[in-house]
């Protein structure tokens, strides 16, 4: 069987987007509450709202829809493929038993609709992909009613919100049998649910297609061709990013704009808004793709290029595992953290955890040529045991 080529950008990518992905679902567990109304709670709150919302899902969307790419470049068989993604949505399902904000079971499924419709032409996925990105400000204006308001008025509510889940949340209070038959209600992932949401399945499946025409056209080539280029790229869209952002954060003290609650004003306003806020999201996206990129080009030996990189290539170990972390130390039958950090110190902890699983990731690859739940990954994909140790002139250090 023909090795998948393995680009040193996309893993360095990849392992920074966990980092993102980290840090905001930390912050899922109270620090997003109106209740951390201090300077320095709510400097770390915006700053994981512009620069990390939606942005780091999008990213590593963006990065599934190369690596099928690169995976089906070298024609391999479709039920081979079906096999992946197969045992990535068992992956999906158990790690959604612990963490309600599992992305795996997306992937897996739209992987299948990816397969599907991989060859049709870039101009028409592109169209597609555009499509699905305008369904959540179009339907949210539309049907404005998503369903229910989890976001308090007032910074007083806010407490009083937050007490209550310290005292009776399920995360706070539930045993790992309750946790596991609330979460069990909610399987397998709806893909077309929550449509109405800026992080539907429809903008991931979105971010795949657009990944994949990015790769199939030569844009891994080019990008690693160009790198002076490209940053200069990736500089001028961090600040379109920012400016579209800068009109969502005027939106929301100004006109009382919500993207994840609800608009006072409906309407315009929060088309307008919702909008504004895609559009950032998207332009920080590829920005954070441009600079990442060009930086990984041109600082190969750099150290946290190389830790970035031994992250990535365990991609799936890595995320499972971040999970396994933070559960134990916000929920009940652990640590029980869970509603009492705030954004300082939720970003300080994502920071401590990453840094810690980035060296575990080099000193694995010193020893391993693939990461433990990567390894059972190939050998439910194909049926038989990949290598594992390092023997001379393998692994990430040879």
């Amino acid at each position: 069987m023909n090795a998948v080529q393995r680009y040193r950008e996309v893993d360095v990518l990849r392992g920074f987007a966990l980092f993102g992905v980290l840090l905001v679902n930390l912050y899922g567990f109270g620090a997003d509450s109106l209740a951390w109304d201090g300077s320095l709670d709510r400097a770390f709150w915006q700053f994981k709202h512009v620069f990390f919302e939606s942005k780091f899902w999008s990213l590593f969307s963006l990065l599934f829809g190369i690596s099928f790419w690169l995976q089906i470049r070298i024609a391999l068989q479709p039920w081979r493929l079906l096999r992946r993604y197969g045992a990535l949505l068992l992956f999906g399902c158990c790690h959604a038993l612990f963490f309600e904000g599992d992305i795996l079971m997306l992937y897996a499924e739209f992987g299948v609709l990816l397969l599907l419709l991989h060859r049709c032409s870039t101009r028409v996925l592109v169209v597609i992909a555009t499509a699905l990105l305008l369904i959540f400000p179009l339907a949210h204006y539309l049907a404005p009613d998503r369903g229910f308001s989890d976001s308090p008025s007032t910074v007083i509510e806010a407490r009083q919100w937050l007490e209550e889940d310290r005292e009776d949340g399920l995360y706070s209070t539930g045993s790992l049998d309750e946790i596991f038959a609330e979460h069990a209600s909610y399987l397998p992932e709806i893909p077309w649910q929550d449509y109405q949401w800026p992080d539907s399945g429809w903008a991931v499946f979105a971010l795949f297609l657009l990944g994949f025409c990015f790769a199939r056209e030569g844009g891994l080539q080019w990008f690693t061709q160009r790198p002076e280029r490209v940053f200069n790229t990736g500089r001028w869209m961090f600040l379109l990013g920012l400016s579209a952002m800068a009109i969502e954060a005027w939106m929301t003290y100004a006109l009382s704009y919500r993207v994840f609650g609800d608009t006072a004003s409906g309407g315009v306003t929060q088309l307008m808004g919702d909008l504004a806020f895609l559009f950032g999201t998207l332009l920080l996206t590829a920005a954070w793709f441009c600079l990442m990129h060009s930086f990984a080009t041109r600082c190969p030996d750099w150290w946290v290029v190389r830790a970035l990189e031994a992250a990535g290539r365990m991609s799936l170990t890595t995320y499972l595992a971040q999970t396994l972390i933070f559960t134990t130390l916000f929920y009940g039958y652990g640590l029980g953290w869970a509603y009492w950090l705030g954004p300082t110190s939720v970003t300080g902890l994502a920071v401590v955890i990453f840094m810690c699983q980035i060296l575990f990731a080099q000193f694995w690859f010193l020893h391993f040529v693939i990461g433990p739940f990567e390894w059972l990954w190939r050998l439910a994909t194909d049926l038989h045991p990949p290598a594992l140790r390092v023997t001379p002139g393998q692994g990430l250090n040879p």
